[in-house]
């Protein structure tokens, strides 16, 4: 009783965003009738809810909690990552989405790996594509579980354990029941928290310090190489990171999976418009949350783990909890923030990584009115959402901006070749699309145990990026000869 008594405003904002969830997904249940209805919503959404759907969609707790909280270790030159993550979204949206998007139409495309075996006019490409998917999209998941377990736990006062099993109960109810519409109409609800949540800490933190001025005078006494260019990472090794998250906008198939449902070319214009500014906006708030904590009231002692470490991805969670930046209402508010910024990333990858192993991998061959399509993607979004949930509740699992970076160097090792620079190319190559693909992720797989071993300090990102396209474009040229027009096949 003492425990409800102390948690019922928190319980209250909960089961209120439990019934919108409820509701979504009742919606979404009622209008899926085909996989492309369950994938890709019928391709009927407006520009502002996709606009939305995308932003709720990377800011996962990932941003909120671990890119907020690792410039409390970084320094104030983590913030240079605004400019790589808007620059690259800017690429997305104005680039690589109204090419993008035609071809998606033409070859009747629900995923990127199908879109990939269509451009190519090869099943073992689309097969490849499909088991790199799944297997990034798992690591990527066990970050999100991490962050959203942390700041569930954390709130309301429980298990690290509990709270893992409850948000693998809900957020896999309601994405198996109305699939990419109920995950949207909900990520729609979402962004709106998230963005809101992202001005009002960065507006309680300046408030608690005493103003800008006064916060950073506060940190230059504390540790002046906080605010120097310098900081406490090289800065190959923070764009690096930076580099291999921001490159999800361009690659990774939960952001790209967002241009699929676009009703029309006037919506992709209006959400071309809408996403960059909110992201600008939320970067601009969060990035710097982490070191500015250095100059609000906040036990030392309570963001370090039993190994005696600093662990930044308890900085958020305890400025919210032990610096007490809002009031009792707003920071039972500011958990459903968090829980949004968990559950718009867990619900969209899980779709990713369902259809992926289904529809590309399994079953390439069959055909999207196949009527098991549906409740076959539902049978995996279990699978993977268990894997992933158990996952992040070993020991072994790592922090989560390495885990999330980890996952965005995949995606653009082998993505960024053969699906960017393929689409701009009037002749493809499946021979190399297949090449730049297995050596990008083998590249990045040896590079990064031998970072964490410290046998090299360069971030994988960088040689599993330079390998792709160096592999793409040299097979690319050497056979030449063999070459397909783009988009042959069916």
């Amino acid at each position: 009783m003492q425990w409800l008594a102390e948690h019922w405003l928190t319980l209250l904002f909960v089961a209120g965003f439990l019934a919108i969830l409820t509701w979504h997904a009742i919606q979404g249940q009622r209008q899926v009738n085909s996989l492309s209805d369950y994938l890709v919503a019928g391709r009927n959404l407006g520009g502002w809810l996709v606009a939305l759907s995308f932003y709720a969609t990377f800011m996962s707790t990932n941003t909120f909690i671990g890119a907020a909280g690792k410039s409390y270790e970084v320094g104030m030159i983590w913030c240079l990552g605004i400019v790589v993550y808007l620059a690259l979204c800017c690429f997305s949206w104005f680039v690589v989405a109204p090419r993008f998007v035609p071809l998606a139409r033409k070859y009747n495309s629900l995923t990127v790996a199908d879109f990939l075996g269509c451009h190519y006019d090869s099943i073992a490409l689309r097969r490849v594509a499909a088991v790199i998917i799944a297997f990034a999209s798992i690591i990527y998941l066990v970050a999100i579980y991490k962050g959203s377990a942390l700041a569930l736990s954390g709130m309301l006062e429980l298990r690290y354990e509990t709270a893992i099993i409850l948000i693998f109960l809900v957020v896999t109810a309601y994405t198996l029941a109305g699939g990419f519409r109920s995950v949207v109409l909900t990520d729609a609800v979402q962004g709106v928290l998230m963005l809101c949540g992202a001005v009002g800490i960065a507006v309680a933190m300046l408030v608690k310090g005493g103003g800008l001025g006064t916060m950073l005078k506060t940190i230059q006494e504390k540790d002046p190489q906080l605010l120097s260019w310098s900081g406490h990472m090289p800065i190959l090794m923070i764009l690096g990171i930076q580099l291999a998250v921001a490159l999800k906008y361009v690659v990774e198939p939960k952001q790209l999976s967002r241009f699929y449902g676009l009703r029309n070319p006037r919506a992709l214009k209006q959400a071309a418009m809408i996403a960059p500014l909110i992201i600008l906006l939320t970067y601009v708030c969060l990035l710097p949350a982490g070191v500015l904590a250095h100059a609000v009231d906040m036990p030392g002692n309570a963001i370090v783990n039993a190994a005696g470490e600093v662990d930044t991805d308890k900085v958020i969670p305890e400025l919210i909890l032990k610096a007490q930046l809002f009031g009792p209402a707003l920071s039972s508010l500011f958990l459903l923030v968090l829980l949004s910024a968990a559950m718009s990333s867990i619900d969209s990858v899980l779709l990713v990584a369902a259809s992926a192993i289904d529809h590309d991998l399994i079953s390439p061959n069959r055909t999207a009115a196949d009527a098991a399509a549906v409740k076959r993607t539902r049978l995996w979004v279990v699978v993977v959402s268990l894997a992933s949930a158990s996952a992040a509740l070993s020991p072994l699992a790592g922090d989560i901006m390495s885990l999330t970076s980890l996952s965005g160097s995949f995606y653009a090792a082998c993505f960024l070749p053969a699906l960017v620079v393929g689409l701009f190319l009037k002749r493809v190559s499946v021979q190399a699309a297949l090449a730049s693909m297995i050596l990008g992720i083998i590249t990045v797989l040896c590079w990064y145990v031998a970072r964490r071993l410290q046998m090299v300090s360069l971030h994988e990102i960088y040689p599993g990026l330079a390998e792709g396209l160096a592999v793409y474009l040299l097979v690319t040229l050497l056979l030449g000869d063999k070459m397909k027009e783009a988009g042959s096949g069916s």
